[in-house]
C-alpha cells in the first residue's frame, strides 16, 4: 500500500488540536494542515510513480550511484577519495560474481557436485526396487513355466516350490544388479554432464539395455528391463510435474 492509499484512511475527524506555541497567533485552521499533508502525500505518490516508470523503461538510477558519481572527484578529510571507494567496491562485486560462477569440469560441462553418500543412495535404492520386482517378475515366470511344462507337473510339490523359489531369487537378484547399475549410471550422467531427467534416462537406458542385449542368456528378461525402465521414467515426470 502506497503512502497515497494510507492517507485515505487516517481518522481526520479525530485529530487532536494542539496550540500554537506563541499565545498571540491564533489557532491554526485544520483545513491548512490536512491540505499541507495531502500535497506531501501527492508529492511522494508522484516520485513513487516516476521510479517505477522509470524502472519498467530501463532508466531507473539508484540515488546512491548517483550520489557516489557526483562526489567522484571530492576528497574527504582522511584524503580517501569516494570513487576509490566506489572502484574497490566495484572490484570485489566482480569478485564474488566470478567466485560465484560453476566450475568446468574436465569433460567441459557443468556438472553437479559428486557425493559419495548420494552415489550410494542412488546405487541402494535402485538394487532394492530392482530386486522387489524383479522377484514379483520371476515368481509369475516360474508359475506359468510349472503350469505348461509336463515334468514339472509331474513332478513332485516339493521339487516345484523348489523351481519357482530358485527362479523367483535368481530373477531378483538379475533385477536388483540392472536396476541398481541403471541408477548409478543416470548418477554419473547427473553429475559429469546434467542433461536433465530425459538425458539421464536416455544414456542409462542405452547402456544398461545394450549389456542386456549383448548376452544371449539375458535377452529373454529384456521386455521386462524395459518395463522396468518405463515405469521409473514414469515415476520421474510424474514427480516433475507435481502430480506424484
Amino acid at each position: 500500500m502506497s503512502s497515497w492509499d494510507r492517507s485515505r484512511n487516517l481518522p481526520w475527524s479525530r485529530a487532536i488540536h494542539v496550540p500554537p506555541a506563541d499565545p498571540e497567533m491564533g489557532a491554526e485552521d485544520i483545513e491548512l494542515k490536512k491540505e499541507r499533508v495531502w500535497r506531501e502525500l501527492s508529492r511522494e505518490a508522484a516520485n513513487e510513480q516516476k521510479e517505477i516508470d522509470a524502472m519498467k523503461n530501463g532508466t531507473y538510477v539508484d540515488q546512491e550511484t548517483s550520489n557516489e558519481s557526483s562526489s567522484s572527484g571530492v576528497v574527504d578529510s582522511s584524503g580517501i577519495s569516494p570513487a576509490s571507494v566506489g572502484g574497490t567496491k566495484q572490484q570485489q562485486t566482480s569478485t564474488q560474481q566470478i567466485e560465484k560462477q560453476p566450475e568446468v569440469n574436465f569433460l567441459g560441462y557443468v556438472g553437479r557436485p559428486y557425493q559419495t553418500s548420494d552415489l550410494l543412495r542412488n546405487t541402494a535404492f535402485g538394487a532394492t526396487i530392482g530386486s522387489i520386482t524383479g522377484m514379483c517378475f520371476g515368481f509369475m515366470d516360474s508359475i506359468r513355466s510349472a503350469q505348461s511344462s509336463e515334468l514339472l507337473k509331474s513332478a513332485s510339490r516339493s521339487a516345484q516350490g523348489k523351481f519357482i523359489f530358485q527362479g523367483t531369487y535368481r530373477s531378483g537378484m538379475f533385477f536388483g544388479g540392472f536396476f541398481g547399475v541403471f541408477h548409478t549410471i543416470k548418477y554419473g550422467t547427473r553429475v559429469l554432464i546434467d542433461p536433465g531427467d530425459l538425458g539421464e534416462i536416455t544414456l542409462a537406458s542405452l547402456a544398461v539395455c545394450g549389456g542386456v542385449f549383448a548376452r544371449r542368456e539375458w535377452r529373454a528378461s529384456l521386455p521386462y528391463a524395459v518395463m522396468l525402465i518405463g515405469m521409473d521414467s514414469f515415476h520421474c515426470f510424474m514427480r516433475e510435474d507435481g502430480k506424484a
